[in-house]
C-alpha cells in the first residue's frame, strides 16, 4: 500500500507531501492544476527519462508485507540517484519493487492490459489456478533441462569415449612399469649396487689377470731353475720362489672371493623397468611418485565417466515427466475452459455498468505449448458488438481504463492501483455505477483515482484537491486534503457550480454512492 508521496521541485510542485490511506483515494482539481502529476511523479520514480531540473526529487513510502520501505529518486548534478530505505540503490531495483506493488493505469497507458502475459495472469488469478500453473512451469522447466541433458550426452558421447581411451592408455602405460613408487626406489638402489659391483669386479678382474700372468711367469722361472739346479746349488732360490708362488696363489684365491655375483637377466630387467620410468618422467614432466598419484586420479575419472548417465536412462525419466506435464497441461486447460463463460459474463456485466452496453468481451485460446500451459490466453474486445479483436487494436483510452477496471474487479493485480481520468465520456447514472464499482474494488485494493466526476469524488475514503497559485508569475501547485464542508464544496464544484442546491446534492450523492 502506498502510504506517502513526497515531491520536491517536481515541475511546479516545490514541496508537497501526500498521505494516502487504504480504500479509495480521490484527487480532483481544476484543469491544469496538476492532478496527473501524481502519476507523473510515480513514472519519474520508476525511471522515466525527461528534462528534469536540478533538485527534482520524489520519495515514496510503501507498505509491503508488514514492513515500510522508502523508495527515492533525485536529480543531483544532472544525474539520477536512486535510494532504497536511505541507502544508494539503482533504477532496476526501485522500478522492480514499485511495479510489483503499484499498477499505473493512465488514459494513455496501454502497456499493461494489452500485454498477453498480463491478460493470462489476470485470467488465471481469477480462476485460482496460479498454483497449478506454477507446477506446470516448474515441470516444464525440468522437461526442458532434462531434454537438453540428453542432447548434451549424445553430443558428448564420442568425446567421452575418446577421453576414456586416452585415460585407459595412460593407465596401461603406467601399469606396464610394474613398480610401485616404493618398489621403484628399491630397484634404483639395487641397480646402484649392481653398478658398483660391476666396477669392483672390473678392478678385481684386472688384478686377477695380473696375478695369473705373474703365476705363469713363476711357473716358467721355477721350471728353468729346476733344470739349473743340476749344475748349481740354488736350493734357497727355489724355496723362495715356491713361497712367492704360494703367496700369489693365496692372493688369487682371496681376490676371487671378493668378486660380487649378479645375474645378467636381473640387470636387464631392472634397466628395462627404470628406462620405462624415466620415459614416463620425461613425458609428464613429473616424478614417478607424482605420476603414480596421477594414475589414481585417472582411475577416478575413468570410473566417473563409466558411471555417467546414459541417454537411455534419462529418456525413461523424460518420458515420465512429459506424461505428467501433459496431465497438468490438460488439467490447466480444462479449468481455463470451464471458467471462460463465467469470466466473460462478469466482465461484460461490469462494462455495461460503466456505460459500455454494446461491448463484447471474449477470452480466446490459441494453441501454444510452453511453460504456462498449452494455450495462449488472449482477450478480445469490441465496443460496438461486432468484430471483436485484440484489445490494443480496437480499444480507446477511456475504454482501456474501464476494461481494466472490469478485469481488476475480478482479479486485482496489485496492492495499489492508480487510475487517471477513468470517468472520461461517462456521466449520469453510469458515473454513479462506476463510483460504486470503484468503492467495491477498493475494499481489497488501494485505489488512487484522478477524476472530474462528482460521483467518483463522492465515493472517496480520502479526498485531495490540487490548486495553482502564482508568486511573481511563477506557478506553484498545492495538494490539499479535503474534509467536511470543503469536500462538499469541491463535489459541488464538479457538478458545475457551488450553491445550496449543489451542496445538498453533494450530500445526497455521498449517501447514494457510499450507501450511508
Amino acid at each position: 500500500m502506498l502510504i506517502r508521496l513526497s515531491l520536491e521541485d517536481f515541475y511546479f510542485i516545490k514541496g508537497e507531501e501526500i498521505y494516502f490511506d487504504k480504500g479509495l483515494n480521490v484527487i480532483t482539481g481544476e484543469t491544469g492544476t496538476g492532478k496527473s502529476l501524481t502519476i507523473s511523479s510515480l513514472m519519474f520514480l520508476m525511471g522515466e527519462e525527461g528534462n528534469y531540473p536540478e533538485g527534482t526529487c520524489v520519495e515514496m513510502e510503501i507498505f509491503i508485507q508488514g514492513e515500510s520501505h522508502l523508495l527515492r529518486r533525485e536529480i543531483n548534478k544532472g544525474r539520477s540517484r536512486y535510494y532504497l530505505n536511505g541507502r544508494g540503490s539503482n533504477k532496476r531495483v526501485v522500478e522492480e519493487i514499485l511495479s510489483s506493488y503499484v499498477l499505473l493505469q493512465g488514459q494513455n497507458d496501454r502497456t499493461k492490459i494489452t500485454r498477453l502475459d498480463f491478460q493470462r495472469d489476470v485470467y488465471d488469478r481469477f480462476l485460482g489456478v496460479l498454483d497449478l500453473r506454477a507446477k506446470v512451469e516448474r515441470l516444464y522447466q525440468e522437461v526442458v533441462e532434462l531434454d537438453q541433458r540428453i542432447r548434451n550426452l549424445r553430443e558428448k558421447r564420442l568425446e567421452r569415449e575418446i577421453r576414456k581411451r586416452i585415460i585407459e592408455e595412460d593407465i596401461k602405460e603406467i601399469e606396464e612399469v610394474g613398480l610401485t613408487p616404493e618398489e621403484y626406489k628399491k630397484a634404483k638402489k639395487r641397480l646402484e649396487e649392481i653398478s658398483l659391483a660391476e666396477t669392483l669386479n672390473l678392478w678385481l678382474s684386472q688384478a686377477l689377470s695380473g696375478l695369473s700372468a705373474s703365476l705363469e711367469g713363476i711357473k716358467t722361472a721355477y721350471k728353468a731353475l729346476r733344470e739349473l739346479s743340476a749344475f748349481k746349488d740354488i736350493r734357497e732360490t727355489l724355496e723362495s720362489l715356491e713361497v712367492i708362488g704360494e703367496n700369489l696363489r693365496d692372493m688369487e684365491r682371496s681376490l676371487e672371493g671378493m668378486v660380487l655375483s649378479y645375474s645378467q637377466e636381473e640387470l636387464d630387467l631392472l634397466n628395462s623397468k627404470l628406462y620405462k620410468v624415466q620415459r614416463l618422467e620425461r613425458k609428464y614432466g613429473r616424478s614417478y611418485e607424482e605420476i603414480w598419484d596421477y594414475m589414481g586420479k585417472l582411475r577416478e575419472e575413468l570410473s566417473s565417466l563409466e558411471r555417467e548417465e546414459e541417454p537411455e536412462t534419462l529418456r525413461e525419466e523424460l518420458k515420465e515427466k512429459e506424461e505428467e506435464l501433459e496431465r497438468l497441461y490438460h488439467l490447466l486447460s480444462q479449468k481455463r475452459l470451464e471458467g471462460k463463460e463465467e469470466f466473460e459474463k462478469r466482465v461484460k456485466g461490469y462494462l455495461e455498468s460503466m456505460g459500455l452496453e454494446r461491448a463484447v468481451f471474449k477470452v480466446s485460446f490459441e494453441e501454444k505449448r510452453g511453460r504456462y500451459g498449452k494455450e495462449q490466453v488472449r482477450f478480445l474486445f469490441s465496443s460496438y458488438g461486432k468484430e471483436e479483436r485484440d484489445i490494443g487494436e480496437v480499444a480507446s483510452g477511456g475504454e482501456i481504463s474501464r476494461l481494466s477496471l472490469a478485469l481488476f474487479m475480478l482479479s486485482p493485480p496489485a496492492q495499489t492501483y492508480v487510475l487517471d481520468e477513468i470517468d472520461t465520456g461517462i456521466s449520469g447514472t453510469t458515473s454513479i455505477r462506476l463510483a460504486k464499482l470503484l468503492r467495491e474494488l477498493s475494499r481489497n485494493t488501494q485505489l488512487i483515482v484522478i477524476t472530474h466526476s462528482p460521483a467518483i469524488a463522492s465515493a472517496a475514503d480520502k479526498h485531495f484537491t490540487t490548486s495553482k497559485e502564482f508568486i511573481q508569475d511563477i506557478p506553484l501547485i498545492k495538494v490539499i486534503e479535503l474534509k467536511g464542508e470543503e469536500r462538499l464544496k469541491e463535489i459541488a464544484r464538479l457538478m458545475g457550480r457551488v450553491d445550496q442546491n449543489t451542496l445538498k446534492a453533494s450530500q445526497e450523492l455521498i449517501r447514494e454512492v457510499c450507501g450511508v
